[in-house]
Protein backbone atom coordinates (compact mmCIF):
# COMPACT_ATOMS: atom_id res chain seq x y z
CA UNK A 1 0.00 0.00 0.00
CA UNK A 2 3.14 2.42 0.06
CA UNK A 3 3.85 1.50 -3.54
CA UNK A 4 2.46 5.25 -5.26
CA UNK A 5 1.09 2.64 -7.94
CA UNK A 6 -1.59 1.69 -5.60
CA UNK A 7 -2.67 5.08 -4.39
CA UNK A 8 -3.06 5.96 -7.89
CA UNK A 9 -4.75 2.82 -9.17
CA UNK A 10 -7.73 3.53 -6.45
CA UNK A 11 -7.91 7.37 -7.61
CA UNK A 12 -8.58 5.86 -10.79
CA UNK A 13 -11.22 2.80 -9.80
CA UNK A 14 -13.11 5.75 -8.43
CA UNK A 15 -16.21 6.77 -10.98
CA UNK A 16 -16.14 10.69 -9.30
CA UNK A 17 -19.00 11.22 -11.78
CA UNK A 18 -21.24 8.69 -10.81
CA UNK A 19 -20.30 9.53 -7.09
CA UNK A 20 -22.00 12.58 -7.42
CA UNK A 21 -24.89 12.02 -8.92
CA UNK A 22 -25.95 8.94 -6.77
CA UNK A 23 -25.07 10.37 -3.58
CA UNK A 24 -24.48 14.05 -3.93
CA UNK A 25 -27.40 14.84 -6.73
CA UNK A 26 -25.05 16.57 -8.91
CA UNK A 27 -24.43 19.09 -6.55
CA UNK A 28 -20.65 18.40 -5.57
CA UNK A 29 -17.64 19.02 -7.75
CA UNK A 30 -15.61 16.28 -8.75
CA UNK A 31 -11.83 16.38 -7.78
CA UNK A 32 -9.11 14.88 -6.59
CA UNK A 33 -7.93 15.25 -2.99
CA UNK A 34 -5.94 18.72 -3.60
CA UNK A 35 -5.32 22.03 -1.83
CA UNK A 36 -8.43 24.01 -1.84
CA UNK A 37 -9.27 26.21 -5.62
CA UNK A 38 -8.75 30.06 -3.46
CA UNK A 39 -5.20 29.27 -2.33
CA UNK A 40 -2.16 30.40 -4.04
CA UNK A 41 -0.69 27.34 -4.28
CA UNK A 42 -3.83 25.40 -6.05
CA UNK A 43 -2.83 24.43 -9.77
CA UNK A 44 -5.47 22.82 -11.64
CA UNK A 45 -3.49 19.74 -12.67
CA UNK A 46 -4.14 19.02 -8.72
CA UNK A 47 -7.74 18.69 -8.87
CA UNK A 48 -7.71 16.16 -12.28
CA UNK A 49 -4.13 14.56 -11.55
CA UNK A 50 -4.91 10.47 -11.14
CA UNK A 51 -8.29 11.61 -10.95
CA UNK A 52 -9.97 10.47 -13.91
CA UNK A 53 -12.36 7.46 -13.87
CA UNK A 54 -10.06 4.35 -15.76
CA UNK A 55 -10.22 1.44 -14.24
CA UNK A 56 -8.59 -0.50 -17.30
CA UNK A 57 -5.28 2.01 -15.43
CA UNK A 58 -6.32 0.78 -12.68
CA UNK A 59 -6.06 -2.94 -12.96
CA UNK A 60 -2.76 -2.55 -14.89
CA UNK A 61 -1.35 -0.55 -11.99
CA UNK A 62 -1.98 -2.51 -9.47
CA UNK A 63 -1.09 -5.60 -11.83
CA UNK A 64 2.31 -3.57 -11.49
CA UNK A 65 2.33 -2.91 -8.19
CA UNK A 66 2.83 -7.26 -7.64
CA UNK A 67 -0.79 -7.80 -6.97
CA UNK A 68 -1.64 -9.38 -9.66
CA UNK A 69 -2.60 -12.47 -8.62
CA UNK A 70 -6.93 -12.81 -7.72
CA UNK A 71 -8.49 -14.93 -4.99
CA UNK A 72 -11.71 -17.25 -6.17
CA UNK A 73 -13.90 -14.42 -4.93
CA UNK A 74 -11.68 -12.09 -7.33
CA UNK A 75 -10.27 -10.38 -4.57
CA UNK A 76 -6.07 -9.13 -5.07
CA UNK A 77 -3.95 -11.29 -3.24
CA UNK A 78 -1.29 -9.49 -1.11
CA UNK A 79 2.43 -11.18 -1.86
CA UNK A 80 1.54 -13.10 1.80
CA UNK A 81 -1.51 -14.63 0.20
CA UNK A 82 -3.93 -12.40 1.88
CA UNK A 83 -6.98 -10.79 0.54
CA UNK A 84 -6.10 -6.92 -0.06
CA UNK A 85 -8.49 -5.42 1.87
CA UNK A 86 -8.65 -2.11 3.26
CA UNK A 87 -10.27 -1.21 6.17
CA UNK A 88 -11.72 2.50 6.78
CA UNK A 89 -12.76 3.64 10.02
CA UNK A 90 -14.87 7.13 10.03
CA UNK A 91 -16.68 8.84 12.79
CA UNK A 92 -19.15 10.97 10.34
CA UNK A 93 -23.09 10.32 11.35
CA UNK A 94 -23.80 11.93 7.98
CA UNK A 95 -25.68 9.75 5.80
CA UNK A 96 -23.86 10.55 2.94
CA UNK A 97 -20.90 9.90 4.08
CA UNK A 98 -21.56 6.19 4.06
CA UNK A 99 -23.19 6.05 0.72
CA UNK A 100 -20.13 7.45 -0.48
CA UNK A 101 -17.85 4.78 1.45
CA UNK A 102 -20.61 1.75 0.28
CA UNK A 103 -20.39 3.25 -3.76
CA UNK A 104 -16.65 3.26 -3.64
CA UNK A 105 -16.26 0.14 -2.06
CA UNK A 106 -18.00 -1.20 -5.13
CA UNK A 107 -15.94 0.72 -7.53
CA UNK A 108 -12.63 -0.43 -5.62
CA UNK A 109 -13.85 -4.43 -5.81
CA UNK A 110 -14.39 -4.07 -9.65
CA UNK A 111 -10.68 -3.95 -9.89
CA UNK A 112 -10.07 -6.60 -7.19
CA UNK A 113 -9.57 -4.30 -4.36
CA UNK A 114 -12.07 -5.24 -0.95
CA UNK A 115 -13.04 -2.49 1.34
CA UNK A 116 -14.54 -2.26 4.38
CA UNK A 117 -16.23 -0.04 6.42
CA UNK A 118 -16.11 0.51 10.64
CA UNK A 119 -17.98 3.06 11.56
CA UNK A 120 -17.50 4.58 14.52
CA UNK A 121 -18.85 7.27 16.86
CA UNK A 122 -17.11 10.48 17.63
CA UNK A 123 -16.03 9.64 21.16
CA UNK A 124 -15.14 6.20 19.99
CA UNK A 125 -12.68 7.50 17.16
CA UNK A 126 -11.34 9.87 19.61
CA UNK A 127 -10.39 6.99 21.94
CA UNK A 128 -8.57 5.01 19.46
CA UNK A 129 -6.50 7.94 18.01
CA UNK A 130 -5.75 8.74 21.93
CA UNK A 131 -4.56 5.17 22.06
CA UNK A 132 -2.88 4.86 18.87
CA UNK A 133 -0.65 8.23 20.18
CA UNK A 134 0.10 6.30 23.10
CA UNK A 135 0.94 2.97 21.28
CA UNK A 136 3.17 4.85 18.68
CA UNK A 137 4.99 6.21 22.31
CA UNK A 138 5.66 3.10 24.22
CA UNK A 139 6.19 0.64 20.80
CA UNK A 140 7.53 2.74 18.10
CA UNK A 141 4.12 1.57 15.83
CA UNK A 142 1.68 3.19 14.22
CA UNK A 143 -1.83 2.58 12.31
CA UNK A 144 -3.10 2.67 8.76
CA UNK A 145 -5.81 5.00 9.01
CA UNK A 146 -7.19 6.08 5.01
CA UNK A 147 -8.82 9.78 4.06
CA UNK A 148 -10.79 9.08 1.43
CA UNK A 149 -11.40 11.40 -1.38
CA UNK A 150 -15.15 13.37 0.01
CA UNK A 151 -16.91 15.39 -2.58
CA UNK A 152 -17.29 18.99 -1.44
CA UNK A 153 -20.84 20.31 -2.33
CA UNK A 154 -21.38 23.49 -4.21
CA UNK A 155 -23.60 25.98 -1.97
CA UNK A 156 -25.60 28.58 -3.05
CA UNK A 157 -25.47 30.64 0.08
CA UNK A 158 -23.16 33.44 0.88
Amino acid sequence: MRDVRFRRALSLAIDREELNQAVYIGLAKPSNNTIMERSELFKPEYATKWAQFNPKAAEKLLDEAGLNKRGQDGIRLLPDGRPATIVVEHASEETEDADALQLIGEFWRTVGIKMLVKPQTRNGRRSLWIGTRQDREVRGQSRLHCTLWRAQARSNRS
